[in-house]
């Protein structure tokens, strides 16, 4: 494989070919230097590497920068390459060999030489380097969690799942379920239930309870629609809408002394509001 490897990323012209040869050997030559303790020929061997005319060699120039470089390693690969280079053989009729190369790599043992990485792990690289450039942007490097990247593509996979469904969530709640209208409070009261719950509050002894409920029977008959629990404007102001609004002046003062000033009223005093809400628990005509 190696030879098939150097025979399509070597040069064409035989001199640049010779000058990547000459330029591997002197970088073995320099890192056997190394080896016996001379620690510049590691830099010169890192700057004939990078300037050979050929195919860089990521691997050894990896371990001549390591700290402490990995020597062995390096020799040991060097030698390899170096014993390729040589044993390069020139044909006569360098188109057909490339084809009969271009067809040894097309058979089906080969093809993952081409194909390159699936889209799974496309993705997955993706959100690894999104993610790492992520914790580079909160300031934490060197982040080692060990988590294999499977486990990061489902996680990825779940958050983009959730922005998806929780828009949606109240149709998924209701999904199935039979429609139930929702009555608003108090819609199916009459108005007269607001007299007779004035009167059991007052029978009970509760005439807070009383008071508020004679209230809310008498602005249901002025306004004519439900406002009691609807409607933005307080009891006086609801009240002035009539015409009478001075006889409800007792009901309207026992109202406020009970809500808000925390004045509970007596019988006597809910008996003059109920006096002053007689004529509304009249029924309309």
């Amino acid at each position: 494989m190696l030879v098939l490897t150097l025979a399509t990323a070597v040069p064409a012209s035989a001199s640049q070919a010779d000058d990547y040869t000459n330029a591997i050997h002197r970088a073995l030559t320099l890192v056997q230097f190394a080896e016996r303790g001379d620690t510049p020929s590691i830099g010169q061997a890192l700057q004939v590497l990078a300037t050979a005319p050929g195919p860089s060699q990521p691997e050894i120039l990896r371990d001549l920068g390591t700290d402490p470089p990995a020597l062995t390693d390096a020799d040991q690969r060097l030698q390899a390459l170096y014993g390729a280079l040589q044993a390069r053989v020139d044909t006569p009729d360098p188109e057909r060999a490339r084809q009969q190369l271009n067809n040894v790599l097309s058979m089906a043992r080969y093809a993952g030489l081409t194909s390159g990485p699936s889209i799974v792990d496309r993705i997955v690289d993706a959100i690894t380097n999104a993610l790492g450039r992520f914790f580079r942007w909160l300031g934490v490097t060197n982040l080692h969690l060990g988590i294999p990247p499977l486990v990061w593509l489902g996680l990825a996979a779940l958050f983009i799942l959730g922005i998806i469904l929780w828009p949606m969530r109240g149709m998924l709640s209701r999904g199935g379920r039979e429609a139930v209208p929702r009555v608003a409070p108090g819609a199916a009261r009459a108005f007269t239930d607001f007299f007779a719950d004035a009167d059991r509050y007052a029978a009970a002894g509760d005439y807070v309870a009383a008071i508020r409920a004679l209230a809310g029977g008498v602005t249901g008959r002025i306004s004519g629609e439900r406002v009691w629990d609807r409607s933005p404007l307080t009891v006086r102001e609801l009240f002035q809408r009539t015409k009478d609004s001075e006889s409800l002046r007792p009901l309207l003062r026992s109202f406020e002394e009970a809500s808000y000033g925390r004045r509970p009223p007596d019988q006597t005093t809910f008996e003059q509001a109920l006096e002053a809400a007689r004529p509304y628990r009249r029924p309309t005509v």
